[in-house]
């Protein structure tokens, strides 16, 4: 006996038409084999595994009725899965996934090995990637002048570490690095060569968790070389860190704050000039008590001993 589904016309009428008909049908199927996996359910739809945790993900967050989970699910793990060619003979049928493998030829420029498939699945399967953000990865790679896969897999897991899954997202950190880095490490007087880890680290903060613009930025990196006379990162964060805490957004703010700390430093100044006025001249004979001369009593003094003579 087939086991019928109960769903709420309310539920009917406003979440389905919204959501992505591959969705709907893993909730539709989830619901008819409660108790079951996402393998089993990918199975029965022949579907990624990956799509249906993404879908379950999805109707989590529209707060829709309880799908079942019967296991706890694992979106990534640390090491990419090995895929077998039967496997992935299967989902290249798939004519979406028949179409990134030919972008991808295309885009590397070389016939792509039984290893390159795998690895570029599994930026889908795996990291869950959507198909056009892999296709944004492989050029952003590309561009760069690196065409090995083993590149492109280290740069996609740094991009999901960071949440980088939309177009939109992948678009922007694209951007910050090749126009907002280069314009940074110009600052400093360094040019042609990409940051390495630890300053890559501090420009993150700086663009991403200070909110600071590339024209503050550059103002703090410059003033770290006129001041410190070499490239020091954490001296140019400890400005961008006091400036922030200044609330600091234009470079007419930094200018705000420099005129009035000249004019803080100059009533400093000349109150400790009026001090140093203001006190008495000193030397060696002001410590001694000065002797009250009574003159008329030495002139009759000096006439009486003339007077003896």
């Amino acid at each position: 006996m087939a086991k019928e589904i109960c769903i709420s016309n309310e539920f009917i009428e406003k979440e389905l038409p919204l959501a992505p008909p591959l969705y709907v049908s893993i909730y539709l199927m989830t619901k008819a084999l409660e108790g079951a996996d996402a393998a089993k359910i990918a199975q029965r739809l022949k579907v990624l595994e990956s799509d249906v945790i993404r879908a379950w993900q999805y109707w989590q967050e529209r707060e829709t009725p309880k799908v079942s989970e019967p296991t706890q699910a694992r979106i990534f793990i640390e090491q990419r899965p090995e895929y077998g060619m039967a496997e992935l003979s299967e989902y290249m049928k798939h004519e979406d996934m028949k179409a990134l493998l030919q972008t991808a030829q295309r885009k590397l420029g070389k016939p792509l090995t039984q290893q390159d498939i795998s690895m570029i699945f599994g930026l889908y399967d795996w990291l869950g990637f959507p198909l056009e953000v892999i296709e944004v990865l492989l050029s952003y790679c590309v561009s760069d002048g690196f065409k090995g896969m083993r590149y492109v897999e280290k740069v996609a897991m740094s991009w999901a570490e960071e949440g980088i899954n939309t177009v939109e997202k992948a678009a922007q950190y694209i951007e910050m690095r090749k126009t907002g880095y280069h314009t940074i490490l110009r600052a400093f007087g360094q040019s042609g060569r990409m940051p390495v880890d630890g300053e890559e680290a501090y420009m993150k903060k700086w663009l991403r968790e200070y909110e600071l613009s590339i024209d503050v930025i550059k103002m703090a990196c410059e003033r770290t070389v006129m001041q410190t006379g070499k490239v020091s990162f954490a001296y140019a964060d400890s400005i961008l860190k006091k400036w922030k805490s200044a609330g600091v957004k234009t470079t007419a703010d930094i200018e705000t704050l420099d005129r009035a700390f000249a004019a803080k430093k100059e009533v400093r100044s000349v109150s400790e000039q009026k001090v140093v006025t203001a006190q008495p001249k000193q030397n060696r004979f002001i410590n001694y008590p000065q002797r009250q001369w009574d003159f008329e009593k030495l002139e009759k003094l000096q006439r009486e001993e003339r007077d003896k003579w």
